[in-house]
């Protein structure tokens, strides 16, 4: 990698929503759901045509929603935690789920956090049949784990966490995946994959290394699919300070990463669902910025990929917008 990559920080922080009655949930998710019916339902004629891609069995929309700024994980600052926090309450959570799906787009992606435990049978409940990714994580299904030995017990219980809550597919999380791949322990992935094949689950691997990639593809492990990001957001100091010369201060992103992770996303057949391609909003400046960004990744990976894209649509139609540029950049 050259020394002159730009540098970009963040520190992101997170927390769980409260708690609602379900009939005081659903009371107040109707209203709002009901005052955004008729420009949903145009929007719905608009946009139902997004093309799809094969994950396993399923054909998934190319736009997959994405699960962080529901839960407050910015990857930028703690404000903007707590601004996500503040707007995606349970009941936007769910008016926001269902605008997607009137949108076209059939599946979200999210972490099993407190909020989305809670909230899972209130998109449910509210009709929303979106398909769902499950980016299992051990320190959401046993959040007291601290240990290796608590982390592999909780990913053991994914099969019995997926026969309940029925995802179309479970990957494997990145930032455990890329630990596990740093401390030499990337065996433990392939025993993830092989528990979930063996419950009948479409599964996969997510990772922010391209080199996780290249290590899993030569080994010709049985994952279906991977997440990959554009940005390798799990460098530790060290290789900083080998890659660009210096330590930087929180979350960085290099401009020079997407251009090394598409090279592996293309050389692999396996779907891949490429996320961060706007670099958790640091290329949002200007809808030109936005429309770059996802005209750039849509050709620098295969057709038979997808995008995950996280929203937050507090000033802006992002569900709307985002749709759009995927209809007619995948045309």
């Amino acid at each position: 990698m050259s020394n002159n990559a730009a540098v970009q920080v963040i520190a992101p922080k997170h927390s769980a929503h409260v708690s609602l009655s379900r009939r005081a949930f659903i009371g107040t998710a109707a209203g709002l759901a009901a005052g955004a019916a008729a420009g949903s339902l145009i929007r719905a004629a608009q946009f139902s045509d997004l093309p799809t891609i094969k994950l396993g069995p399923y054909q998934v929309t190319r736009l997959v929603t994405g699960g962080n700024p529901l839960y407050g994980f910015s990857h930028f600052n703690r404000l903007l935690d707590d601004l996500m926090r503040q707007y995606f309450t349970d009941e936007r959570v769910v008016q926001f789920m269902l605008e997607c799906e009137k949108a076209g787009i059939n599946t979200w992606q999210s972490s099993l956090t407190a909020s989305a435990e809670r909230q899972y049978s209130l998109i449910r409940d509210a009709g929303c049949k979106l398909n769902w990714i499950f980016l299992a994580g051990p320190w959401d299904i046993d959040r007291s784990a601290r240990s290796q030995e608590a982390f592999d017990a909780a990913m053991a219980k994914c099969p019995a966490i997926s026969r309940q809550t029925k995802p179309v597919a479970v990957a494997h999380h990145g930032v455990y995946t890329d630990r596990l791949w740093r401390a030499g322990k990337l065996d433990r992935v392939r025993d993830f994959l092989n528990g979930m094949h063996d419950a009948g689950f479409v599964a996969g691997v997510s990772t922010h290394n391209p080199r996780v990639v290249e290590e899993i593809e030569s080994k010709g492990w049985p994952t279906d699919f991977y997440m990959t990001c554009f940005y390798c957001i799990s460098r530790e100091p060290e290789d900083f300070i080998k890659e660009i010369g210096v330590e930087p201060v929180g979350e960085t992103y290099l401009s020079t990463d997407p251009d090394r992770m598409c090279k592996v996303v293309r050389q692999t057949p396996k779907t891949c669902l490429a996320f961060k391609i706007l670099a958790a909003g640091r290329r949002c400046d200007s809808p030109q910025q936005v429309r770059q960004a996802f005209e750039f990744a849509l050709k620098n990976i295969k057709p038979t990929d997808g995008l995950i894209v996280g929203m937050f649509p507090k000033f802006s139609d992002q569900v709307s917008e985002n749709v759009r540029l995927v209809k007619e950049l995948a045309a």
